[in-house]
Order: structure tokens, then C-alpha cells, then sequence
């Protein structure tokens, strides 16, 4: 019970020392005293896919985040509720369906000691345990809610607007007809291994607007528009990787939302993230990514969305989604000369002429399906899925002209892919792990006598991590990850199995102010990646961040080959 009162304490001082953001949050919940929180996310899509469940099941659900930018967790809560004891049934038929959570709202003993309208963290339980032993069971948990939680925009209808977070019109009704909200997003870097240069001045623009015909029929439209102005400020880049990245625009999430029975269905550009780890992408396989600039970026900046139909059911714990894909999106990989343009041109011999990037025909054969199964029982989260796609990233094949000049052209065919993950809190240890088997993915090889440069092999991939949070928002996240390659063939650049671990840590130096530092380091080799990075959540609509990307380690490494392309930079971002 003393170490209960001293966490209690704890959370009652941080109050004290964030009045301004108490007095918002105030504002917000004030028609109702508590909600149940019961999962913690850093990725709103699978925050979202939560509240689907949720809703299937009777409970009002909505997102709060403790904060803006790129670290930001989207707080799933149920509610709200009038007062304690309401709170406390829904707290208690959550947890018979295997999804435990704590109360969050306003403590009425409190009165005397707070303003009116305060919001600080109540957890109750059968065992009264503390509150950092009561974490979610959900899949991408970090941390019991900190009292400045504020709930983000649009979540549901019954979340009033917030100043900063986006603008909602109400049709006659009063309910939520639509609402408009988007970001500037400004990063800065200089690669400093001579000859030291500007690397990057990349300034994005997301637009996003999002509302419903009715209750059963929603629809959301976004686009980003992107300049890169560092080609104004220097001319270290060749024409090809200027034409690449200076400019650009294109949809991003655009879609319809119909709802009928346990069915929902989504049509239009999409979001479908079947895994994420920290640091790196496993069983998220669906979604293309932006790897220009490898994998030294936010994941919302990374991710390029599909043009999919995608159909979920809803059955108690259990949940299935299908997925069709007809014409794919594939990797933006950039143009040689970039900085990690992620074909290893120090390890090839004479001068090739590497072609650009061969994506197949948009046409129904080249499109993807797949089919994922996931339960959450007990506190376990488990998912099994399959996916057919051609493979969004590209292999390298290589070829002679009759010149005798090395031809590299990059190519993409298809694979299978069968995967799992898992989720499950231990107390305040969080265990996660993914796994995947892919089938005919093509590797390069190191015998420059090969015909084609590349050979087909089956691989199995996988990862573990266990994540702890202490009661000062310090998180610690360890992973070991490793690829067997099952069918090994002797001349593949890397070995049968291919070990990595890494380390991440984060802790919040005040209020405002967050410190990070991500470590990913293979085994076989000399190959890591540092990158340590500061936050400061200047006001509700902004924030800062500064940090260092290094690389080191062999030139054939995952990271080595990226060894020159060290850079300091400054992230700066308002959101609407």
C-alpha cells in the first residue's frame, strides 16, 4: 500500500508542475468523470483497429495521446462514464473478456487538494496492485496513461475539438459531420564525414480531411506535398536523385468506411499494419515503405499506403480481415547516388550502369491478397496471417551489354509470406514477438562470375523483445531478431543465419522535454546503427527535435554500407 500511495504522489506532483495542459484536459472530459483506459499505442492504425473491436463489443471506446509528435501514444479508453461506479462495471466486464485496464478521471477525495475539474489516474483492481503493474493487454503497449493525457482529434463524436488539434464542423444535430487537420513537418540534416554537406531540407505538408454520411458510411481523404530544398543549396547530388526527391505530391490515406453487422469494410488508400517492432519492420508487410532515408525516419513518414479493399469480421475475441490488392504500391528506394540507396555500389566492380527501378505492370496478375486471423484471449494477442503479393521491395539483378558494361537493373517478383505475432504483458514487462516465412525472395551473391547476380531463396525471419517501463516514463526495449535462410546457397553475401539485437530507451528530462536512443547492432559482423534524439514539445502545436544518425560497421552490412552517410539534423513540426 506505501509503494501504491508513492506512485499516487507521484502522478499528484507531475500534475502540479502542468496546469495549463490539466486545464484543457479539464475542458474536455468535463461531462463525464471516468473512463477505462485498456491499451497504449504508438501506431493510431492499430489504435484504431482496437476501438473497431471494442465498439463490436458495446464499449464506447475513443483515442487520447499524452502528447504531440513522433513519439506520441495513442491511449485507447472506454467511456466515458458519469461517475466510479459505472467505470468500475465496464472496468470489470473489459477484464472478463480478457481486456484489463484501470480507471482514468477525476478523484472526487481529491477536491480539496486540486482546482475544480482536475484529472489524475485512479486505479482500482481485486489485488489494489500499483498502477504501473496494471498495463494493458493489447498488443503495442508502453505505459499506463500519465494524468496529461488529452484525447487526440477526431477520435469519436463524443471527443469535443481541441485548439491545435484540428477543426470540426457540426451539422444541426450537433454531432460530428467532418473535420479538417494536417501537419508541416520541416527536417534539416548535414552529413558530416568529408566532404562534409546539406543533406536534406525536406519540408512535407499532409492535409487531411475526414466525416461520415451516416452512422454506417465514413470516408477520410489525405494528400502530402513534399520539397526538398537542400538541391537549392548545393549541387552534391546528381540530376537523377535531384528529379527523385525535390518535389513531390500524391494521395495518402483516402478512403470509405462501411460498417454492416460484425462486417466492416474499407475501400480507397490505406494503412494495413500487421506488426510493428521498434526500429525495424517485420511482420508489418503489407504497407510500402519510403527507404530514402533507410530507416532513420518517423514510421507516419515512412509507410506508403496501399490501394486496397480490406473487409474485417468481428466475433467476441476473435477477429478476421481479408485483404485484396489490386494495383500494388511499391517501395520508394531513391536513385543511385543518394545517400542510402540501398544497393552497396562500393562493393561492385568496374562502373555498372544500374537502370531504374523495374516495377511490374499495374494489372490484376500482379496484384496481392491476403487473409490474417488474430484472438485476443487472456491477455494474449495472437495473429497468424498469408499474404501473395509481388514483392514491394527489389532485388538486383545484373546482366552484360554488348559493350561488355555491367547492367544492374532493379526488379521485383513475387513471394509468399506466412506469419504470426504475439503480444502479452507480464506486470510491467511487455513481451512481443513476430515471425515470418517467406517463400522465393531473391538475394544477391558475391560470385561477380554469376550470370544473373541473384539467387531465389526461402528465408525465415523473426523477433523478440521484451519492453519495461519504470515510473519516471523511463522505457527500455530489448529485441533479438535473426533470418535463417533455409535453403542456403554458398555464394549468398551473408551467412545461413543472420543475428541482430537492439536496444532502445527513452525517458521524459521534464514535462516538455523527452530524450531517445536507438542501438541496432548486427552479430555476425561489424554493422550497427546510433541514434540518439531530443524532443522538446514546445507548445500544444508544436514540437522540436534534434539528433545524430550514425552508421558503421563491414560495406556488405545492413548499416555499414551506409558508413559516410553520418548526419546531425533538426526536425521541427506544427500540427493542426
Amino acid at each position: 500500500m506505501n509503494s501504491f500511495r508513492q506512485a499516487s504522489q507521484i502522478r499528484k506532483n507531475l500534475i502540479t508542475g502542468i496546469a495549463g495542459i490539466l486545464l484543457l484536459q479539464a475542458h474536455v472530459i468535463s461531462r463525464a468523470d471516468y473512463t477505462v483506459q485498456v491499451g497504449a499505442f504508438s501506431d493510431k492504425a492499430r489504435a484504431d483497429q482496437f476501438i473497431i473491436r471494442l465498439n463490436k463489443q458495446d464499449f464506447p471506446a475513443a483515442i487520447y495521446k499524452n502528447k504531440p509528435g513522433p513519439t506520441a501514444l495513442n491511449h485507447v479508453r472506454v467511456g466515458p462514464y458519469q461517475n466510479e461506479v459505472t467505470a468500475e462495471d465496464a472496468r470489470l466486464r473489459l477484464e472478463s473478456r480478457g481486456m484489463p485496464g484501470f480507471l482514468v478521471g477525476n478523484d472526487p477525495a481529491s477536491s480539496a487538494q486540486h482546482s475544480a475539474g482536475e484529472t489524475i489516474l485512479v486505479a482500482r483492481s481485486d489485488a489494489e496492485q500499483e498502477p504501473a503493474n496494471e498495463p494493458s493487454s493489447f498488443d503495442d503497449l508502453f505505459m499506463p496513461a500519465p494524468a496529461d493525457t488529452e484525447p487526440a482529434n477526431g477520435a469519436t463524436s463524443e471527443i469535443e475539438n481541441i485548439p491545435g488539434e484540428g477543426w470540426v464542423t457540426e451539422n444541426d444535430t450537433g454531432s460530428s459531420k467532418y473535420n479538417f487537420r494536417g501537419f508541416l513537418n520541416s527536417k534539416y540534416a548535414y552529413t558530416y564525414p568529408s566532404p562534409g554537406h546539406s543533406s536534406m531540407f525536406r519540408n512535407t505538408l499532409e492535409l487531411e480531411t475526414s466525416g461520415s454520411f451516416n452512422a454506417n458510411v465514413s470516408w477520410k481523404l489525405s494528400g502530402r506535398g513534399v520539397y526538398d530544398a537542400v538541391f537549392v543549396m548545393n549541387d552534391f547530388y546528381s540530376n537523377r536523385v535531384e528529379d527523385n526527391r525535390q518535389l513531390e505530391g500524391a494521395f495518402h490515406e483516402t478512403y470509405l468506411d462501411v460498417s454492416s453487422g460484425d462486417w466492416d469494410y474499407r475501400i480507397g488508400r490505406q494503412n494495413i499494419i500487421w506488426g510493428e517492432m521498434v526500429g525495424l519492420f517485420f511482420a508489418d508487410v503489407v504497407s510500402a515503405k519510403d527507404t530514402r532515408q533507410f530507416v532513420a525516419e518517423d514510421f507516419d513518414l515512412i509507410r506508403i499506403p496501399q490501394w486496397a479493399a480490406r473487409a474485417e469480421h468481428f466475433l467476441g475475441d476473435f477477429h478476421s480481415e481479408a485483404v485484396w490488392i489490386p494495383y500494388m504500391s511499391y517501395n520508394e528506394i531513391g536513385e543511385p547516388g543518394d545517400d542510402f540507396y540501398p544497393l552497396g555500389t562500393k562493393s561492385l566492380p568496374g562502373n555498372p550502369k544500374i537502370r531504374n527501378d523495374d516495377q511490374p505492370a499495374q494489372k490484376l496478375s500482379n496484384g496481392a491478397y491476403g487473409l490474417r486471423l488474430s484472438m485476443l484471449k487472456a491477455g494474449w494477442d495472437v495473429s497468424g496471417f498469408f499474404y501473395h503479393s509481388v514483392d514491394a521491395a527489389p532485388f538486383f539483378s545484373r546482366s552484360v551489354n554488348n559493350n561488355g558494361q555491367t547492367i544492374i537493373r532493379p526488379e521485383h517478383d513475387k513471394i509468399d509470406q506466412l506469419g504470426t505475432t504475439l503480444a502479452k504483458d507480464f506486470g510491467a514487462v511487455l513481451l512481443k514477438a513476430e515471425a515470418i516465412y517467406t517463400w522465393n525472395r531473391w538475394f544477391n551473391v558475391d560470385d561477380v562470375t554469376h550470370p544473373t547476380g541473384v539467387v531465389q531463396q526461402d528465408t525465415l525471419d523473426y523477433v523478440v523483445g521484451l519492453e519495461h517501463t519504470f515510473l519516471n516514463n523511463t522505457l527500455l526495449n530489448f529485441q533479438f531478431f535473426q533470418r535463417w535462410y533455409t535453403d542456403h546457397d554458398s555464394d549468398n553475401f551473408f551467412d545461413r543465419f543472420e543475428s541482430g539485437v537492439s536496444l532502445y530507451a527513452s525517458t521524459d528530462f521534464n514535462s516538455k522535454t523527452e530524450g531517445e536512443i536507438l542501438l541496432i547492432s548486427g552479430l555476425n559482423r561489424s554493422d550497427w546503427m546510433l541514434r540518439p534524439k531530443v524532443t522538446w514539445d514546445m507548445s500544444n502545436n508544436w514540437w522540436l527535435a534534434v539528433g545524430v544518425d550514425i552508421f558503421g560497421g563491414d560495406s556488405i552490412g545492413l548499416f555499414g554500407r551506409y558508413d559516410d552517410s553520418d548526419r546531425v539534423y533538426g526536425n521541427v513540426r506544427y500540427s493542426f
